[in-house]
């Protein structure tokens, strides 16, 4: 029997999204995986819904939003060898997407982490937050890539074991880079396969990680954390001089700067014991990836989303 896989989604007050996104997931070619789907308080029936048409989603609700770490609950209550986590607002882009995740982790016992090209459904493009990578391998083998992103990658449950799950203090913003620090630190490799696709469903432009609330604090708690003795000084020095530059000459992105700055300085001593310095070998090849880009014309770069047939339609 091939191995199980557990599916983890998460949502808040999406609905449809989740519903399609279950649909999509129905139409997979690989039999043997679980659901699950991790609700955050939803007020729009999400939860009742989904056990009325899928009873085989095993759904657990939270008592309240607590942001993208309830992916926690769901990782925790997995049962695959192999656990893949998809946002609700995410889309296979091909039936085959979770055989090919698993054979990926087959073929490779120091595979950690399965990282897929995130496409706009709107545009059909490469989205600026898809992974960065170094153009070194080959597609099979996969290319080195700093972390995966949660719209859709693929986990094996082992490495979770040993790692951790998500930083449950950061609510949302830069939690798979968390993680995905921690697994290379421990050995695992992250990488980045181009022919696995995942479509995200949310307009384009409607988030920029770098300048919103928790992108701009968590990325300081990021760094204090791993950062070793004097790099996290630096780094720290480098971010903020290089956020302050993006937001010069807009107030409210200056407002939002100074109140995530702030925030972070008064809110890291409650968070100081979780520190846990990463090698200097480890922090320059993460440092190395991340001054690459995330396309080198390995996939097209515009893809049309599939019109729906007339029978779903």
């Amino acid at each position: 029997m091939p191995p199980l896989v557990s599916v983890v989604t998460l949502t808040y007050n999406r609905c449809q999204s989740v519903l399609e996104l279950l649909e999509a997931l129905s139409a997979q070619d690989y039999a043997h995986y679980e659901v699950i789907l991790v609700d955050n308080n939803s007020a729009d029936n999400t939860v009742e819904i989904v056990r009325s048409r899928y009873p085989d989603v095993k759904v657990l609700r939270c008592p309240q939003n607590f942001g993208m770490v309830s992916y926690n609950f769901g990782l925790a209550n997995a049962n695959g060898e192999y656990v893949i986590v998809i946002d609700d607002d995410g889309l296979p882009a091909s039936p085959d997407w979770i055989s090919q995740i698993v054979d990926r982790f087959e073929s490779d016992p120091s595979l950690g982490a399965v990282a897929c090209t995130i496409r706009m459904k709107d545009t059909g493009r490469i989205a600026y937050d898809s992974p960065q990578f170094i153009p070194e391998g080959d597609p099979a083998r996969g290319f080195p890539t700093a972390a995966y992103n949660g719209t859709g990658a693929g986990l094996r449950m082992e490495a979770l074991r040993q790692v951790g799950y998500y930083p449950f203090h950061f609510f949302r913003s830069w939690l798979e880079l968390h993680l995905c620090t921690r697994l290379i630190e421990a050995g695992w490799q992250v990488r980045y396969f181009p022919s696995l696709e995942v479509w995200h469903c949310r307009p384009t432009g409607s988030v920029y990680r770098p300048v919103t609330y928790y992108g701009l604090r968590n990325y300081l708690w990021y760094v204090w954390t791993f950062y070793p003795w004097p790099y996290w000084i630096q780094e720290t020095l480098h971010f903020l001089g290089s956020r302050l530059k993006l937001t010069w000459r807009r107030p409210a992105s200056l407002r939002l700067l100074a109140k995530a700055t702030i925030d972070a300085f008064l809110g890291w001593p409650r968070f100081a014991s979780t520190r846990q310095p990463i090698s200097s070998q480890t922090l320059n090849y993460l440092r190395r990836i991340r001054r690459h880009r995330n396309d080198y014309g390995l996939v097209p770069e515009y893809r049309r989303f599939p019109a729906p047939s007339p029978s779903n339609a």
